[in-house]
């Protein structure tokens, strides 16, 4: 089940959620964690743009990005799949002038050498930059995915290895969210920099990325981000738990950041007012929590493989 933002955002006004400017006067700064092993530092609370691509005024992705970096978020993620690249335009044109502000990622689909550098060409055109700092392999459904990319010569992983030589990726990461056993056997395979997997309050339920691909990264020091926060929008639009709720038990996981993914100043401000006061969820609060996600599992996970 797929919940539009609209409808995500009535569920945070009605629970009372909407963050406002005026909830960071006397706050504590944007918490920072490491990412992975890479030796960069980013903000708990990112920003996520896959709506963007869905229709977006230039205005208002202006400022978001200008509200996310003055609130401490340094981390912004996007993908070419996203609007066929509309995503990505945005993006770019909000960052004029603010790119050595962010920690900026983006992803790309084609499995092959050859597809997956000229989307990155692309990427690059788009965005308006001479490099990304990370660069994802994205939606690995099954472990054909990964042998695909992992091809010696002709592989996407190819591809990122020579731009990474050439300057224009930093880092390389996997990305999806159909079964954890993916990503285990993906980690084991090689030494990716990061692991982009939905981590939220009802996954523990049903093929949990949490208990099976977030140890595994751990172990490896691979970078941990986290998306899904709020399961498309279901668990709050439907008023199982609240905005909050879910930021706060997916902040309080081993993760370096959570991708938030925003279409108004409102949604920016909400993510990192619960980042910037954060208050991590006991045991008992978390298994309260995890019971009243119990009966909608596996249902509003999708994007899961069942």
């Amino acid at each position: 089940m797929r919940v539009s933002r609209r409808t995500f955002l009535k569920g945070t006004a009605a629970a009372g959620l909407a963050a406002t400017s005026r909830l960071f006067a006397d706050e504590r700064p944007m918490p920072l964690r490491d990412l992975g092993r890479t030796g960069v530092r980013v903000s708990l609370a990112g920003l996520g743009t896959a709506e963007w691509g869905r229709g977006l005024a230039e205005k208002d992705a202006d400022r978001m990005v200008a509200r996310a970096i003055e609130l401490g978020i340094n981390y912004i993620d996007t993908a070419f799949s996203y609007g066929n690249g509309r995503a990505e335009e945005h993006l770019g044109r909000a960052l004029k002038g603010r790119r050595d502000k962010v920690f900026l990622a983006t992803k790309t689909l084609p499995r092959g050498k050859d597809g997956a550098r000229k989307e990155l060409e692309k990427s690059l055109e788009r965005l308006g930059t001479d490099h990304v700092d990370l660069w994802q392999f994205h939606a690995l459904t099954t472990t054909r995915d990964t042998d695909r990319i992992l091809r010696e010569t002709e592989g996407a992983l190819a591809a990122g290895l020579e731009a990474r030589k050439r300057g224009l990726v930093r880092f390389l990461g996997i990305t999806g969210h159909a079964d954890p056993d993916v990503f285990v056997d993906a980690l084991a395979r090689h030494d990716f920099d990061t692991l982009l997997i939905p981590l939220n309050c009802i996954d523990p339920h049903h093929r949990s990325f949490e208990e099976k691909a977030l140890p595994k990264a751990v172990e490896k020091r691979t970078g941990v981000i986290a998306m899904k926060v709020f399961c498309s929008g279901g668990l709050v639009a439907k008023g199982i738990v609240s905005a909050e709720e879910c930021l706060r038990y997916t902040y309080g996981l081993r993760v370096s950041t959570c991708i938030v993914g925003c279409t108004s100043v409102e949604q920016v401000e909400l993510a990192a007012h619960v980042a910037r006061n954060l208050v991590e969820m006991g045991e008992e609060e978390r298994k309260r929590v995890l019971e009243k996600t119990r009966p909608h599992s596996p249902g509003l996970e999708w994007y899961k493989s069942r």
